[in-house]
């Protein structure tokens, strides 16, 4: 009872979540809604997602103006309204302006050091302030008294957004002028205290960039602001996307996830359209919005401002169109259209993420099986071979020269290379850049993992951790158990189908979930971890439902396929604080970590 009652926030999201659903069907009885009842319960289950999807998704305030130094060895002077007391001093930095020195980039705080004084005569070393990360509070705690604060940077490359001291009972920060500043018109030292409502005393995910935002926040607040990019390893189209929101919404936590969220509400109307094409029937379309919806790493990786949501949403709309084509009649007048469609999601995908690649061999041989099957039956048709041909036409105009002239173009806002304006041959050094980074990269993580790993839910990646009191923030992203576990017997299943009953249903699924899968198995050599899982575990729930959908056949296993559904929502809920960082304690996420592998903190 003690572990529920910490986790009053995930119980709320469950009640709100079951009024709806109740609320619906009572006006579905009432026939008031009942000529929407093939998508009514898909758009129930998208709107109760989206609750939990945007419940503290971000704060939407962050300290944003930015000082800089403009010589070596500038000072500061700050002035207490008296002597004070304080125990804390906190730091937050952004980027300054990396358009203002041609040599370097204006990220970081190192080099930064601070002295107290209560005569102006006498300075004692206080601390020197931590590299720190982008966008990350740094807090330095420890106990002094002083009149006057002296800052030193001994760096021109440095910049910092906002400096705040705290008091010994943590009830505010104290109040703080300058004294002395360096002629530094440009930058004033201003800066540094002028958002001080906007500091946190007890910072949270909520409040600053995690685990890889670090890389993909930055990027996008540069694009936003026209600067030159710090570095970059991934195509910006994604990183375009969150430019945008921060630009419409302002430099915020909320700003940049926003977009995140919004495609992962997406992916399930997309994903129930797919499932309604693969078993026909919407009451197997909508367990799959379910097993969607309730997947662990769904909803983590779509609360985190990167790139995945817009790749696997666009991988998802291309496997859609591509299906639609597979599934049409090959002489339809509308199958320009689908390849069409297909194509430019396929070249969004790649754009935002190489990965997308993978998901176009999946793409390729459905359609070489279609074009296979179809000669097999029209061999001496001559209508087959004409249609052939402008298919073939098609596909290279809509796969292969949209993709590279999306790709060109989605880089015209951004500036890459000093002193060098858009170019086809700088976008290709950028990709040969990209491609090396990522062949030679030798890192290694503790929270690594291998695809047999990912298949069995056996290492989840831990992103962000904090205490405060006795409320535990923490934050990892693996998928649902219930859908690995149950879903590589599904794989099975479907394989078997594929191969010994020549289904094509079993085939489509199973050329998505290979497409995503295999390269991690057979050509990725470098560290990788549990997310990019991500885009074979849609496919492993499009297994499920298939199995199920043939399951179903049998009355008998229908209470069986019902308590899995349920039991998979269930833990859906029992898990959410360790998967969105929702506040609770550490003895609940203890009682999570059920395998040797899972760690929560």
């Amino acid at each position: 009872m003690n572990i529920l009652a910490n986790n009053v926030n995930t119980l709320l999201i469950l009640m709100i979540g079951v009024i709806i659903s109740y609320g619906t069907y009572g006006l579905y009885r009432m026939n008031l809604l009942r000529k929407y009842r093939d998508i009514l319960p898909m758009l129930c289950i998208t709107l109760i997602y989206s609750l939990a999807s945007f419940y503290r998704l971000g704060s939407h305030q962050i300290p944003t103006t930015t000082w800089q130094p403009t010589t070596m060895n500038q000072e500061i002077i700050f002035s207490f309204d008296d002597i004070e007391s304080f125990d804390r001093i906190y730091t937050i930095y952004g980027e300054g302006d990396n358009n203002a020195n041609p040599t370097s980039y204006q990220i970081g705080t190192q080099d930064i050091h601070l002295y107290g004084s209560n005569d102006m005569h006498t300075w004692q070393p206080i601390t020197t302030l931590p590299h720190g990360s982008y966008y990350m509070y740094s807090i330095i705690e420890g106990s002094w008294n002083y009149h006057y604060i002296k800052l030193v940077s001994d760096n021109t490359n440095n910049s910092l957004s906002e400096i705040g001291f705290c008091n010994f009972d943590h009830s505010s920060f104290l109040h703080v002028s300058i004294l002395k500043d360096a002629n530094n018109t440009k930058y004033p030292a201003q800066l540094l205290i002028d958002e001080q409502d906007k500091l946190v005393m007890n910072p949270t995910y909520y409040d600053q960039v995690y685990f890889d935002e670090v890389y993909h926040v930055r990027n996008a607040w540069e694009i936003a602001n026209g600067q030159y990019m710090y570095a970059t390893v991934h195509p910006l189209l994604g990183t375009n996307i969150i430019a945008l929101s921060i630009k419409i919404f302002g430099m915020n936590p909320f700003a940049w996830r926003l977009p995140g969220v919004l495609a992962g509400i997406l992916m399930i109307p997309v994903a129930y359209a797919i499932l309604k094409m693969l078993c026909k029937k919407s009451l197997f379309a909508n367990i799959g919005c379910v097993l969607l919806a309730a997947d662990f790493m769904h909803i983590t990786t779509s609360r985190i401002g990167t790139l995945e949501p817009f790749s696997i949403l666009f991988i998802l709309c291309a496997y859609a169109w591509m299906l639609k084509y597979c599934l049409s009649d090959y002489y339809s007048s509308k199958s320009w259209k689908y390849l069409f469609l297909s194509g430019t999601s396929m070249a969004v995908s790649i754009t935002v993420k190489w990965t997308g690649c993978y998901s176009a061999v999946g793409l390729a041989l459905m359609l070489f099986s279609q074009w296979f099957v179809q000669w097999r039956k029209d061999t001496h048709n001559k209508k087959f071979y004409q249609m052939l041909f402008t298919n073939v036409l098609m596909c290279i105009a809509f796969f292969i020269l949209i993709t590279v002239v999306i790709y060109l173009i989605s880089y015209i806002p951004d500036h890459i290379y000093r002193n060098e304006s858009w170019s086809i041959a700088g976008v290709i050094r950028q990709a040969i850049s990209m491609y090396q980074y990522h062949t030679n990269l030798q890192a290694t993580h503790p929270f690594q993992s291998t695809w047999v790993q990912w298949i069995f839910d056996l290492r989840p990646i831990w992103y962000y951790f904090t205490q405060i009191g006795h409320s535990v923030y923490t934050i990892a992203c693996f998928s649902n158990p219930l859908l690995t576990w149950i879903g590589i017997l599904a794989i099975v299943y479907t394989c078997m189908q594929a191969i010994i009953k020549k289904d094509k249903i079993a085939w489509y699924i199973l050329m998505g979930f290979l497409s995503n899968l295999l390269p991690w198995v057979i050509y990725v050599e470098r560290v990788v971890f549990a997310y990019h899982f991500y885009p074979s575990s849609l496919f492993m729930i499009f297994a499920i439902v298939y199995t199920i959908s043939k399951l179903h056949t049998y009355p008998k296993l229908h209470r069986w396929i019902y308590t899995y559904l349920t039991l998979y929502v269930l833990l859906f809920v029992l898990f959410l604080p360790v998967t969105t960082g929702i506040a609770t304690s550490i003895d609940y996420v203890h009682f999570l970590e059920w395998l040797p592998g899972w760690y929560f903190g």
